[in-house]
């Protein structure tokens, strides 16, 4: 979603006027969760998405409506059930609710205010304020400044902090009439899967599923295809696993599933050398330590082993690979969100 506030600063400078649209509700197997956002220019082009099918396609023609006339706002809802989705040619059904707003010069103190809080670090929260016979307003959040652009009841804005505060997810709230959706403005967490077999095969869905963006890694590249990894950002095939992993921040998760105890050792080396935000290994404890007696005899500290979670994955009994897919990625929401062990 990062993209689209540059967008939107650009377009405005310009002169134009566009149309801001962004999921505000969602249930089901909606098309995309809540917090896609949408840029409609007066020429009908767009910059992001809201899923595609019936509902990119209705936006696009509300928003030319709104650029014709004078309203500032409008919602649309769809109820997308199994059938109407079959036939537009997507593989999911569900209920979104969208709004489309009206953006023009008067904003762009406030899109460019999003632009510089994202460049300064400040993982800004976009905040729509949403209350009957009234224009929704659009707000910031940050944990240095507080929500900035709007009013909100105090036990709503302390919820809002709160949650704001740990979660990298849109959420909504709700109270007394008011409605509240939060969008964190936070460069994805990129999941970098270094082995491509049966687990990863799992981790790369479930973790796709839950918000992550994946990239997988393998010497064998009838194991690392595109084609068995759709929901991949990158599939890189491997001459080998040296240098595999490189320049990682706290946005980025690593987990190492290769095929065999030498070559985890390797990229396990590779991984502490990085500022990764997770650090997973598979294996057994027998074989933990084995390799960290190894990586210690060749000058990595306690400390930087402390980092390392291995056995992998939350502690739930999993057996299979889906299982153990689950207990992962379930781990790396945990640290994601912030909650201690």
């Amino acid at each position: 979603m990062n993209d689209i506030f540059q967008s939107v600063v650009e377009v405005l400078l310009k002169g134009e006027d566009a149309v801001f649209c962004g999921i505000v509700e969602s249930s089901g197997s909606a098309p995309r969760t809540s917090g896609a956002r949408m840029l409609v220019l007066s020429d009908g082009s767009i910059h992001g998405s809201v899923g595609g099918g019936p509902v990119e396609g209705a936006c696009q023609a509300k928003a030319a409506k709104l650029l014709q006339g004078t309203k500032t706002h409008h919602f649309l809802s769809f109820d997308l059930n199994s059938v109407k989705a079959a036939d537009a040619g997507m593989v999911c059904g569900g209920a979104v609710k969208v709004l489309l707003q009206r953006v023009s010069a008067e904003h762009l103190p406030f899109f460019e205010n999003i632009v510089r809080l994202q460049r300064e670090g400040e993982r800004p929260v976009l905040v729509t304020v949403m209350q009957p016979k009234q224009d929704p307003v659009l707000a910031v959040w940050t944990a240095r400044d507080g929500l900035a652009g709007a009013a909100l009841p105090e036990t709503l804005a302390g919820e809002l902090a709160r949650k704001a505060a740990k979660t990298r997810q849109s959420f909504g709230l709700e109270e007394s009439g008011v409605s509240v959706f939060a969008e964190p403005v936070v460069t994805p967490t990129v999941l970098h899967l270094v082995g491509a077999g049966h687990v990863a095969l799992a981790t790369a869905k479930v973790a796709a599923f839950a918000g992550f963006e994946v990239v997988v890694m393998d010497d064998r590249s009838e194991f690392a295809d595109p084609g068995r990894y759709p929901e991949a950002r990158e599939v890189r095939v491997l001459e080998n696993f040296d240098a595999c992993l490189a320049d990682l921040g706290a946005d980025d998760y690593v987990v190492i599933v290769t095929r065999g105890h030498l070559h985890d050792r390797d990229v396990l080396a590779q991984a502490l050398k990085t500022g990764a935000g997770y650090i997973g290994m598979i294996g057994s404890r027998s074989k933990r330590d084995a390799v960290y007696r190894s990586l210690l005899e060749s000058g990595y500290t306690q400390a930087d082993l402390d980092r390392v979670f291995c056995p992998i994955g939350l502690t739930i009994g999993a057996d299979t690979p889906e299982e153990i897919a689950v207990s992962i990625v379930g781990e790396m929401i945990r640290v994601r969100a912030g909650v201690p062990a």
